[in-house]
């Protein structure tokens, strides 16, 4: 095999890693802050959702979008153009955690 043919093969192998931590870590975050509100297997159904009008996103049948759920975890629903029943997440998670979150988030719809 061609040296390019390695460092591809590495690349390829790495960003898999990674891939599979982010979503780790996303599923802790999503435990510690999301799971109250859009339930443990995301369908918005989460013990606080009773009391919330409108209800919180179901991850089973929303299509992603990451910009407008980076947006949205960061800087409130309201930010994204939604509702403004999701509150910021900017002082408690960093963009690569609010990254992981979404990465996880997108293996509830599987």
């Amino acid at each position: 095999m061609s040296r390019k043919a390695w460092w591809l093969v590495a690349a390829l192998v790495g960003a898999s890693t990674a891939q599979a931590q982010d979503v780790r870590a996303g599923q802790g975050i999503y435990s510690d802050h999301c799971v109250i509100c859009h339930g443990p297997k995301g369908k918005g159904d989460g013990p606080s959702s009773t009391f919330l009008d409108p209800k919180p996103t179901n991850f089973m049948t929303a299509t992603p979008n990451d910009e407008e759920w980076f947006t949205a975890i960061k800087f409130g629903s309201k930010a994204a153009g939604k509702s403004n029943g999701m509150k910021a997440f900017q002082t408690k998670l960093t963009d690569a955690q609010i990254r992981d979150v979404l990465a996880y988030c997108k293996t509830l719809k599987k």
